[in-house]
């Protein structure tokens, strides 16, 4: 056969072969919460990750304009507020990731964030394979202003013990810079809100096949962010959350030292006034249709601190559809008043540098709305 025939051949064969690119390497998606579902603010855009809350944090949906989110329409981000009192609950409030990397390694963590002037600007990274122990990531260290830092990133390439865990967590919470909080551009204030947007997780392939229970074994109930201990003054609320998954609907039973509480069948248990009759350990059980788990006790105390007290809003009628709002004040301090939308709404402030004790306010007609009180 002549040269150049053969070389016609090949070039046949080689035309015949389809060419497949190689994603050998590429960082591939885990979950994503682009945060413009606003009626489910928390719940993953892709993905089977959960994420929660941490610390008693308030949530609202806010613009997400000019994070990295690549929507056009309802840009949203997730905004919290409430952050603990200066100088306290350092690395307790913010949210935790929960989410399995099995068949992933090389995670990297990447998301947008947008500090008031008066929010904490230090946030820390945690993380966490075995469920208890928490590890510290990196700390970032934020600008107040009103626009987004976009793609800071967490990349856990470094940590093998992170690719291919099953119940891996991540927290980004505030954070003390020194030895008390200072504010993203000016004095801290805990009405200062952070705004997260296009919180993603991605990681490359490692070949490893997450395990398939099969029907006669069907997914147990598991819990994937564990209710916290809370220590509050003696009147002030508390609130437990506990975060779970698997297959059906859940349902959920809170018990305080070892004893079911009447009603308490929700995700979140609230307390409106602790007294000390509210004092102990608090577990929830977990249940669905194949089985149920209990969750790690959390312990409710008071603060032992005499001069810690919760500041409690009195609402009155007022003429033309006004409320008067009044609260006890303490000598030297300035308060800021705050409106939400149902309980656990849109929060938004309307007031600050309050010193009077008393705020007459003018609410849109027909919503329910709840007052807060903070000492700046």
């Amino acid at each position: 056969m002549k040269l150049q025939h053969i070389s016609r051949i090949l070039a046949l064969l080689l035309a015949a072969i389809p060419i497949i690119p190689s994603v050998l390497g590429a960082q591939q998606p885990i979950a994503l919460w682009d945060f413009n579902q606003t009626n489910d603010l928390l719940r993953a855009t892709s993905g089977t990750a959960t994420l929660v809350v941490l610390g008693g944090l308030r949530t609202a949906p806010a613009s997400g304009i000019g994070s990295s989110d690549p929507s056009t329409n309802a840009d949203s981000a997730l905004q919290l507020t409430g952050f603990p009192k200066q100088g306290t609950g350092a690395r307790t409030a913010g949210l935790e990731i929960a989410t399995s990397t099995v068949g992933f390694q090389s995670v990297v963590l990447r998301f947008d964030v947008r500090a008031t002037s008066t929010a904490s600007r230090r946030l820390q990274v945690l993380y966490s394979t075995d469920g208890q122990t928490l590890k510290s990531g990196p700390a970032f260290i934020l600008n107040g202003g009103t626009a987004f830092t976009n793609g800071l990133t967490v990349d856990f390439s470094a940590h093998p013990e992170v690719a291919n865990q099953p119940e891996l967590r991540v927290r980004l919470v505030s954070d003390w810079d020194g030895d008390s909080y200072v504010g993203a551009a000016g004095n801290y204030s805990t009405v200062g809100t952070w705004r997260i947007d296009h919180l993603r997780l991605t990681g490359v392939s490692s070949g490893v096949q997450p395990v398939d229970p099969g029907p006669e074994h069907p997914a147990l109930v598991t819990i994937t962010g564990q209710p916290l201990s809370l220590q509050v003054p003696d009147g002030g609320g508390a609130l437990f959350r506990v975060a779970a998954k698997g297959s059906g609907p859940l349902e959920y039973q809170w018990c305080l030292n070892g004893q079911p509480l009447s009603g308490a069948t929700r995700q979140e248990l609230r307390i409106a006034q602790v007294s000390r009759d509210h004092l102990g350990l608090y577990t929830v059980r977990v249940s669905h249709a194949e089985g149920s788990v209990l969750s790690e006790e959390a312990a409710l105390s008071l603060q032992t601190d005499p001069t810690i007290q919760p500041i409690r809003v009195q609402a009155e009628p007022g003429p033309q559809g006004s409320i008067r709002l009044s609260w006890p004040t303490r000598p030297g301090s300035t308060y800021s008043v705050l409106r939400s939308v149902g309980w656990e709404g849109l929060t938004t402030v309307i007031a600050t540098g309050i010193t009077s004790g008393s705020l007459t306010e003018n609410p849109p007609n027909g919503t329910q709305f709840f007052y807060w009180v903070q000492d700046q």
